[in-house]
């Protein structure tokens, strides 16, 4: 307990501080910060990494890392856990550089670093409580920037964390919005297992010690075209992703099914 403890507020001062910089650049840089942004961001990711080894040894396992013969452009959807599964990503394809994440609206605001990180690099910020108008205008104008960057948007399209580590239901219409605004794209399915364990403060201070965080390529699939083979692309890759993530918790006799 003392050691998670020792982690969240190792973890907060970071924040703090990093959020601090990104502030005075964003003031005074001028791009606004975003080289800056990009730059903390992978930095705080590499140390958070490093301090979770504290409180007894909680992992980061990417398995393998991503394919060697991936796409140009691609449309990651991935399975949804914890809020780590924010810098899971962005560690497992190299860089925040390298991607740009859908997530919910309410960490714009209020948190320090990511909220400001999410805001200037235009990760798509997206309200769940019935907007969808916004929601859709969201997906376009950010479907449009990953095009122009040439970066590679990410979605978790079971729209909120799994509080069992179980692979719910996989909705389509972000992932149509993206691939009709954002040009025609490969899928990768992305296998992520451990946040679930770690969702909030209190997972966080009672369950980090000897724990693990995975995540694997669970498949690439050519690109949909049309309704019907965005669904079937969408099931496959559901199906894919879940077989690797119940596969993980049968062997891990401390994971309790729901």
């Amino acid at each position: 307990m003392l050691g998670s403890i020792g982690f969240v507020l190792c973890a907060v001062a970071l924040f703090l501080f990093y959020d601090f910089l990104l502030r005075a650049a964003r003031a005074l840089a001028r791009d606004r910060g975003e080289n800056l942004s990009f730059l903390l961001a992978d930095d705080i990711i590499r140390r958070l990494f490093s301090i979770l080894r504290w409180p007894g040894g909680f992992r980061y396992e990417p398995d393998g890392g991503p394919p060697p013969d991936l796409p140009e452009r691609f449309l990651v959807v991935a399975n949804h856990q914890s809020l780590l599964d924010i810098i899971v990503v962005m560690s497992y394809f190299g860089s925040c550089r390298a991607v740009r994440l859908v997530s919910k609206r309410e960490l714009g605001r209020f948190i320090p670093l990511v909220s400001l990180v999410l805001r200037i690099q235009g990760h798509a910020l997206i309200s769940r409580k019935g907007e969808a108008k916004q929601a859709m205008d969201e997906l376009a104008r950010f479907a449009r920037l990953c095009a122009r960057r040439g970066v590679d948007p990410v979605i978790f399209p079971e729209g909120t964390r799994s509080r069992t580590g179980s692979v719910g239901i996989f909705h389509s219409a972000g992932v149509r919005r993206i691939l009709e605004e954002g040009g025609s794209l490969p899928v990768l399915a992305l296998a992520i297992d451990g946040g679930w364990k770690v969702r909030n403060i209190r997972g966080l201070l009672r369950n980090l010690r000897g724990r693990r965080y995975r995540v694997r390529t669970a498949g690439i699939y050519p690109a949909p075209a049309g309704k019907k083979e965005i669904l079937e692309v969408l099931e496959r890759a559901r199906a894919s992703i879940s077989e690797i993530v119940d596969r993980w918790h049968a062997e891990d006799p401390g994971v309790q099914r729901a």
